[in-house]
């Protein structure tokens, strides 16, 4: 998968302060290599692998959009004894004896659960909606099913068709006048909804968006309770 300009900075940033420590011995720097996938497939990320540790790595990070990378990756540094720090969503698939050497920095799917359901509470939303742009969401967010009764008058679930158009879906929210709406979808998608929901005058004050993805797009600056500062994409940020 492509490394973005922001990924690769962030990346360069984290390096350049590593190698200015004040701590750090003058005997040695830091070096990082990005390896860029060309398909997500389980044979490139076991030659990529190969080809990693062959280098004498200390620690690989990521890859953020393939979750189900992980287990091979993680099985090959647990075998070599090297931190593999994980950036990707949590698996469905837990494994039942996960190896010493990762370190996983995202939220876990309870974690975003709870928290969207604190926000539901403090926002004392007696209607709410949630938008599920991939089946796997009923999933991910188990637990904020578990606690808000599936039912119009406290959380409903609406999931997006294969044409990926969120207009329908977002006027019968409307019609229904459900003021809270939960998204959870990639950034492209939350995008799109966002746009759309632009053209249907459903960005005012009446309007709560509360997002699930950790990935930011340009074009959604953030998301609150009231007017929402939203930049469409192509314009300044």
């Amino acid at each position: 998968m492509e490394c973005s300009r922001g990924e690769r900075l962030a990346i360069t940033l984290a390096k350049d302060s590593i190698n200015r420590s004040s701590n750090r011995s003058t005997t040695g720097k830091l070096e990082v290599d990005i390896f860029e996938l060309l398909r997500d497939s389980e044979y490139e990320m076991g030659e990529t692998m190969c080809q990693i540790m062959s280098k004498g790595v200390v620690a690989v990070l990521g890859p953020s959009a393939s979750p189900a990378s992980n287990s091979i990756i993680s099985n090959i540094c647990g075998e070599k004894e090297v931190p593999y720090v994980k950036v990707a969503p949590e698996d469905i698939l837990k494994v039942q004896f996960p190896r010493f050497t990762t370190l996983d920095l995202r939220p876990t799917n309870t974690d975003i659960s709870l928290a969207v359901a604190g926000l539901l509470t403090f926002f004392n939303s007696t209607t709410s909606c949630l938008i599920c742009a991939q089946a796997d969401c009923l999933l991910n967010l188990e637990q904020l099913l578990r606690q808000f009764l599936i039912s119009k008058e406290t959380l409903s679930v609406r999931m997006l068709d294969d044409s990926n158009d969120p207009t329908p879906l977002l006027k019968e929210i409307r019609d229904d006048k459900t003021a809270t709406i939960i998204v959870d979808a990639n950034a492209t998608m939350s995008h799109i909804i966002l746009e759309r929901a632009s053209e249907l005058g459903m960005l005012s004050v009446y309007y709560t968006y509360i997002f699930t993805s950790l990935v930011r797009k340009r074009g959604i600056v953030w998301v609150s309770r009231g007017n929402i500062d939203f930049t469409p994409a192509g314009a300044h940020q």
